[in-house]
């Protein structure tokens, strides 16, 4: 039985856009069989890293601040499969996700080796760390705002000696919770391909290609949504006189 564990930074919670693909990819992957679990960063109580290393060298594999994070760590490591959810911040991960993911360091141990392409790494504390699939949404209507996010979780799986099984990407993503019901005929359509991807992810181990770029395929025109929401900014804007 494959055990799903979704750590969501959004702000927003269970009310945004990135809980809105998260909960259709976990309908999926419940078909599918799968246990899951969804944790919402925003009600938890996590402190900053204090980088004091504490947990490598004085308590190894615990760390000294006391908070949500010790649960949050063992259903870490107790899922086949992590969800890293976010929306794109100034090009990157929340400030939620990014502090939940500086306090995984014990996770690790802190002696050095190379992996197998030269690149020195710390070396495993367990026998088996999760996979990770990324799912995550941006404001902005093309696909290329998420390279930074891709590129940051590849390396952070790498550097806990797991890897990265499916990424799913939407712009664009206020879309999704716009009340115009011109466009749900679209969404149920892109409902759909998330729950497959779930279901998918469960059975076969990874989200393929293919079932990858049919998720990134623009739910309305990017012109379109770009026009649109210039003018709702406009309206908020003259509310206010502005």
């Amino acid at each position: 039985m494959t055990r799903i564990a979704v750590f969501n930074g959004s702000p927003h919670g269970s009310e945004g856009n990135t809980h809105y693909i998260v909960r259709e990819f976990l309908k999926g992957a419940e078909k599918a069989g799968a246990v899951v679990e969804n944790h919402f960063l925003v009600e938890k109580r996590i402190s900053h890293c204090k980088a004091c290393l504490r947990c490598w060298t004085e308590t190894p594999g615990t760390c000294v601040v006391k908070d949500d994070m010790q649960d949050l760590t063992e259903r870490f490591m107790e899922a086949d499969i992590v969800v890293m959810a976010t929306p794109v911040h100034v090009d990157g991960v929340s400030g939620l996700l990014k502090n939940f993911m500086d306090r995984l360091i014990p996770i690790v141990d802190p002696h050095f080796e190379r992996d197998p392409d030269g690149e020195s790494r710390h070396v495993k504390r367990y026998d088996r760390y999760p996979k990770i699939v990324v799912i995550s949404n941006c404001g902005l209507p093309e696909m290329s705002h998420f390279q930074a996010i891709s590129h940051h979780m590849k390396r952070m799986a790498r550097n806990v000696h797991s890897e990265v099984i499916g990424e799913i990407y939407r712009s664009h993503g206020p879309i999704l919770t716009y009340p115009n019901p011109m466009v749900e005929p679209m969404r149920i359509k892109y409902r759909r391909l998330l729950r497959k991807a779930g279901k998918h992810v469960v059975e076969k181990g990874r989200l393929s290609d293919d079932l990858k770029k049919k998720l990134e395929v623009a739910i309305v025109p990017e012109n379109m949504y770009f026009d649109g929401a210039n003018r709702e900014f406009d309206k908020a804007l003259k509310k206010i006189g502005k």
